[in-house]
C-alpha cells in the first residue's frame, strides 16, 4: 500500500491520507462509543435492579410492619377485655359492689382484621369478629354506665359473655387464675382455653413477636 501511494501525486496524497485518517478515526470511536454505551447501559440496569429489589425490600417490610401493627391493636383490645373481665368478675359479688370502667377499644379493629385475612382462615376471623361483637357491646355498655341495679347487671353478663365465649364449660376454672400474677399468655396458652381461639391468640401472638 505504501508503494502505490509513491505514485500518487503530493497534491491528492495529503487529502487521502486525511480521508483516511478520517475514516480509521471515525471507526474507532464507534468502537469505543459502543463500549462505552454497553458499558453505561450494563450499569445503569445493574443500578436500576438494586433500585428495584431495595424497593421490594423495602415494601415488604413496611407491608410486614403494618401487619405487626394489625395484629398488636387485635392483640390488645382482647387482652385488656379479657384481664378486665376477669378482675370485675372477681370482684362483683363484693357487697360495695366495685366502680365500673369503661372497655376501650381500637375503632379500626374491622380495618386490622381485613389486613390479617390472608394469614387466616375464615374460621379464624369469624372467632376474632365474634370477640370484637362483645368487646363493643362492653364499649358501649360501659360507657352508658348509669350506677344502676339494670345496667350493673347487664355489664356482669357482658363479662361472663366474653369468658364464655374463650373457655365455654371451663368458666369457673379460669377464675381461679391469680389475675394479679397471670400473663396474658398463661390465659391462652392453655388447656382450657377454647382449641379455635387458643391457635387464633398464638398466630396474633406469632405475627407481633
Amino acid at each position: 500500500m505504501l508503494e502505490s501511494l509513491l505514485f500518487i501525486p503530493n497534491n491528492l496524497l495529503n487529502p487521502i491520507i486525511s480521508s483516511i485518517s478520517i475514516i480509521i478515526g471515525a471507526v474507532l470511536g464507534g468502537i469505543f462509543s459502543w463500549f462505552i454505551n454497553k458499558n453505561s447501559t450494563a450499569i445503569s440496569i445493574k443500578t436500576q435492579s438494586k433500585i428495584e429489589k431495595a424497593n421490594r425490600e423495602y415494601e415488604e417490610q413496611n407491608k410486614a410492619l403494618k401487619l405487626n401493627e394489625y395484629a398488636t391493636i387485635i392483640q390488645l383490645d382482647i387482652c385488656t377485655t379479657l384481664f378486665q373481665s376477669l378482675r370485675m368478675l372477681k370482684e362483683f359479688d363484693d357487697p360495695n359492689k366495685i366502680s365500673i370502667y369503661p372497655i376501650p377499644m381500637n375503632f379500626n379493629y374491622a380495618q386490622a382484621i381485613v389486613a390479617l385475612a390472608k394469614d387466616f382462615n375464615l374460621k379464624d376471623i369469624s372467632y376474632i369478629y365474634q370477640l370484637y361483637g362483645i368487646i363493643e357491646k362492653l364499649y358501649n355498655d360501659t360507657k352508658g354506665y348509669h350506677y344502676d341495679e339494670k345496667h350493673y347487671t347487664l355489664i356482669k353478663e357482658d363479662y361472663e359473655m366474653f369468658i364464655k365465649k374463650l373457655y365455654g364449660n371451663n368458666f369457673l376454672s379460669v377464675l381461679e387464675f391469680d389475675i394479679d400474677i397471670v400473663t396474658y399468655e398463661d390465659l391462652y396458652n392453655n388447656e382450657i382455653i377454647k382449641l379455635g381461639y387458643k391457635n387464633v391468640l398464638i398466630k396474633l401472638n406469632n405475627i407481633t413477636h
